[in-house]
């Protein structure tokens, strides 16, 4: 394993004292469960249940974990105050309860990019967003933060076929590493061309682990653990 850089040291510390005010969520029991390898180097096997995911280790998360996270890490650009976020929301409406906190945020980033499907929020000052109903673009949850001095990410892809929101589960990571932060946006930001092809290599170059759904369910229907 790599050694952190000092980007990535500092903002693992900012992100652990961001997160601090949205302990709450993860009050009642295990909001992310572990992936493990199995023999079979395609396959992942489900593992320990935990309350705070580790960065750079895949886990499926549950939505107020994925939200907890993606918190802190706009909370780390709105103390920044420079650089580039990109966020994508499945449907714009999922974007509503958030738009005033993204707005403000634009006010001071350089560029806050907001990706999903239908009508485009008015009103939103600087915020610039991409419109896009591509099913497959739809399944992921992307908070991406890149700054000369600090960056994270957050990514995962829905596993399941909830439309609730709160019954979705995501696998996913999140992650203080720069160049694989550079990295992602470097290819994400390409989607904006629309073309299939690039999102097939956008989907192969993030390489999220494939879990069985039959897994899954009988890690849903499990009662939660202290």
């Amino acid at each position: 394993m790599l050694a952190k850089t000092r980007c990535e040291s500092r903002t693992t510390k900012k992100f652990h004292s961001k997160l601090k005010p949205y302990h709450h969520h993860f009050e009642k029991g295990p909001k992310a469960v572990s992936l493990h390898g199995g023999r079979d180097p395609r396959q992942v096997r489900l593992g320990d249940a935990v309350k705070i995911p580790d960065s750079d280790l895949h886990h499926v998360m549950d939505p107020e974990a994925m939200l907890a996270i993606s918190h802190a890490i706009e909370d780390i650009a709105g103390e920044i105050r420079q650089g580039e976020l990109i966020a994508t929301f499945q449907d714009f409406e999922n974007f509503l309860p958030e738009k005033k906190r993204y707005t403000s945020l634009a006010e001071d980033l350089d560029t806050v990019r907001v990706w999903g499907c239908g009508p485009v929020p008015k009103n939103c000052g600087n915020v610039d967003f991409v419109q896009t109903c591509d099913e497959r673009l739809r399944r992921y949850w992307l908070v991406l933060f890149d700054s000369p001095d600090t960056r994270a990410v957050l990514l995962g892809r829905q596993v399941n076929k909830a439309r609730k929101f709160s019954d979705k589960k995501f696998v996913g990571f999140y992650s203080f590493n720069p160049y694989l932060v550079q990295s992602i946006r470097w290819r994400f930001n390409l989607l904006s061309c629309g073309l299939t092809k690039v999102i097939s290599h956008w989907e192969k170059s993030v390489s999220l682990p494939d879990l069985k759904m039959c897994d899954l369910e009988r890690m849903l229907k499990a009662p939660d653990v202290d």
